[in-house]
């Protein structure tokens, strides 16, 4: 139990000068407290997209345990981050037990890697917080939801319905999606034909295509492309599947626009370079992000120029989400009164809770599903591009969450699913 939580009008007003130092440094307790957060980030990334999404994450880990640990020294307290690596979903397992167990952490984080699911049930079953950062699967939050699990990471439906909406807005009517066989891939297609049909009228769907995620043979979606004639091609696909698709549809010679499924690994410099080598013209195209280095806004500049500066690399979304875990799950500590899994998980689900990511106004998590209800960003790959900062030009925010007489928490929930929707059923007491 925190023994004197700050408020955050005591934040705000001590601000940066001596006096509030000195205020703060005040009230810090005789006895050092001590935050301990787990971290567990794959250990053998499967491709070179993937470790540079695990190398972002790491280095926004590092800057918000570096600030937010300052902040904490300046009452009384220690801000730890614990970062472990596994293998798989199991050995992910193992290292968050230990985590939990021997070091007592009040929270993990991770969720990249396919480790997700296995992190949150644990969370279940020890009643700790785990804050997903790494998979946008919308199961995760629909029947393999967790009372104890947060999102930060945009749902799958986030994703689509942003993509959607801006497509269809700036005229792309017809689209054929391509997608992987098996459950994912259905369940992604699925929820592409709502946000096209159901969620955004005014889209048809000319085609769709299946194919195997073990052999990434296009010929067959390509023909069928061909014919449909589309405006659009969507593809709900890996990143490495979408960079192979996109060599194949460029010797094509096709001319829809191609975007695609932005999976974490699919969301960074290094995903855009490749696409712009495989594909000059057709892998140039437009694609969601949950964060872009070059946002100027709602204190976003000074953010980015701080990672800028410290790593001489723009703050990709991994990073970005690796820094927000730090800061939003710090401030929960702060300001909820408790390290307790209940108490974290009452004050995170509490409606007045809502936090500052950057991105303009207070936001906060769905009590339905646990999603962080957020912005995203839609950017255009640069084909000229000489650097890896002009590899990606900011278009624009979806929603525009300040449109004259509309509620901001009801634009945003126009991207995801609505509480009727929800399949999420939190079992269990707290």
């Amino acid at each position: 139990m925190l023994k004197h939580p700050l408020t955050r009008r005591q934040v705000l007003a001590f601000g940066g000068s001596a006096l509030a130092l000195g205020t703060l440094r005040a009230l810090a307790q005789p006895k050092e407290e001590v935050l301990r957060l787990g971290v567990v980030l794959p250990s053998q990334p499967r491709s070179g997209l993937e470790r540079a999404v695990v190398e972002a994450a790491r280095m926004g880990l590092e800057m918000g345990r570096d600030e937010y640990g300052f902040n904490a020294s300046l009452v009384g307290q220690r801000l730890e981050v614990l970062l472990r690596t596994a293998s798989d979903a199991q050995a992910a397992v193992r290292e968050a037990e230990r985590l939990v167990g021997s070091e007592e952490v009040y929270a993990l984080v991770g969720g990249f890697g396919g480790q997700a699911e296995a992190l949150s049930r644990l969370a279940e079953q020890r009643r700790v917080l785990f804050l997903n950062i790494g998979s946008p699967f919308d199961r995760l939050r629909q029947e393999a939801c967790g009372r104890y699990t947060f999102h930060l990471e945009a749902s799958a439906a986030m994703y689509l319905d942003a993509l959607a909406a801006w497509f269809i807005q700036a005229g792309f009517r017809n689209w054929f999606v391509v997608y992987e066989d098996g459950a994912e891939g259905q369940s992604l297609y699925q929820r592409a034909r709502k946000s096209l049909l159901e969620r955004h009228f005014g889209a048809r769907e000319a085609g769709r295509a299946s194919v195997s995620p073990s052999r990434p043979d296009f010929r067959s979606a390509l023909e069928g492309i061909r014919r449909a004639q589309p405006q659009v091609v969507l593809l709900l696909l890996g990143a490495e599947a979408q960079l192979a698709f996109l060599s194949q549809y460029e010797a094509a010679r096709l001319g829809a626009a191609v975007t695609g499924f932005p999976y974490p690994e699919a969301q960074t410099r290094a995903f855009f370079a490749a696409s712009r080598s495989r594909a000059p013209r057709a892998g140039a195209g437009h694609r969601a992000v949950l964060w872009e280095a070059k946002l100027d806004a709602y204190g976003a500049r000074e953010l980015n120029a701080r990672f800028r500066e410290r790593f001489k690399k723009p703050m990709d979304p991994p990073a970005w989400a690796g820094y927000q875990s730090v800061k939003l799950l710090f401030e929960a500590a702060s300001f909820g009164g408790s390290l307790e899994g209940p108490r974290l998980v009452s004050y995170l689900e509490n409606p007045t809770t809502v936090f500052d990511v950057h991105k303009g106004i207070g936001v906060s998590f769905r009590p339905w599903d646990h999603q962080l209800r957020q912005s995203l960003y839609l950017i255009k790959i640069n084909p000229q591009a000489r650097d890896d900062w002009d590899l990606a030009g900011l278009v624009g925010e979806l929603p525009a969450i300040y449109r004259p007489g509309t509620d901001p928490i009801e634009r945003l929930d126009q991207l995801g699913d609505l509480r009727r929707d929800s399949r999420c059923r939190f079992g269990g007491g707290r």
